[in-house]
């Protein structure tokens, strides 16, 4: 457990960031605004040279040392990605000068909350006409299918995407690449199901009449809507030389790329075209 006192409040979370595990504990307070401390336990340490590395907590906002997911410490929601889920909250009170944490054993032992903040049983209404129709299968798309369910639609919500699966974690292709494809899925799709979120894959998008309000695909099929949201993403870009269409030039897109990539490269030389973050970890 976490426990974070801000100005002269105490609040109580669970102690890892539901992203990757990054403990959110034993680092030093930020400053906020006009230079007056907000006090906490946060921080942790860098996994990539193991030294200090402490976490932000301004106002009522605690940020992960890792990769930046903001929580609200009263609430213990999710603010800003790249996590998807909350983290647990618990009761706190102070008696005598003491402070005491109320939790369930069980709550303590979970990574996030993700059951009771995503209204489970917040389903699709057929009496309601309106229709979503979110073009693209990443990040983006799927927290706006969530958040719409969380926030109390009813229509119809559709997500379309020219892939294989369901919205994946990407950045897990160049880390480990002898996961399955499953192994990286943001969602399952038990979970897209559970929501009555509709998922088409290998459904290419190839035009929008906005006048008609409606999309038309690569299959020669078409769906109405209401509201469209394009959230397509960006590919990587491609070698204009020479053999650059080989068979053994690949790209790094998909779990299948990745998984072919570590096959072809096996006791073998390898160039890496691309010397960012995704090229370094490879």
């Amino acid at each position: 457990v976490l426990l974070v006192r801000n100005r002269m409040e105490f609040s109580a979370l669970g102690s890892k960031c539901p992203h990757y595990g990054a403990p959110m504990s034993k680092g030093n307070p930020s400053s906020g605004q006009g230079g007056k401390n907000h006090h906490g336990e946060v921080g942790s340490q860098c996994p990539a040279w193991g030294g200090s590395l402490a976490g932000v907590l301004r106002g009522e906002r605690l940020r992960c040392p890792w990769h930046g997911a903001c929580f609200n410490i009263r609430t213990g929601d999710i603010e800003e990605y790249p996590a998807l889920d909350c983290i647990s909250c618990f009761k706190v009170t102070v008696e005598e000068g003491k402070v005491f944490i109320t939790a369930k054993k069980k709550v303590l032992t979970l990574p996030a909350v993700t059951e009771h903040r995503q209204h489970l049983g917040l389903r699709r209404c057929l009496l309601n006409k309106n229709t979503v129709l979110l073009l693209g299968g990443g990040v983006a798309a799927l927290v706006c299918a969530e958040t719409l369910r969380q926030e109390g639609f009813t229509g119809r919500i559709i997500m379309a995407t020219d892939e294989k699966h369901v919205p994946y974690d990407k950045s897990k292709l160049s880390k480990e690449m002898n996961l399955k494809p499953e192994d990286v899925y943001l969602r399952k799709p038990e979970f897209l199901k559970a929501r009555d979120i509709e998922f088409w894959t290998e459904k290419e998008a190839v035009s929008v009449d906005f006048q008609k309000q409606r999309v038309r695909f690569m299959d020669g099929s078409s769906q109405k809507y209401q509201q469209l949201l394009i959230a397509t993403g960006s590919h990587s870009g491609f070698l204009k030389v020479p053999g650059a269409d080989l068979q053994n030039v690949c790209m790094l897109q998909t779990p299948e790329e990745s998984s072919k990539i570590l096959k072809l490269a096996t006791g073998k030389n390898l160039v890496i075209v691309g010397a960012s973050f995704i090229g370094t970890r490879l």
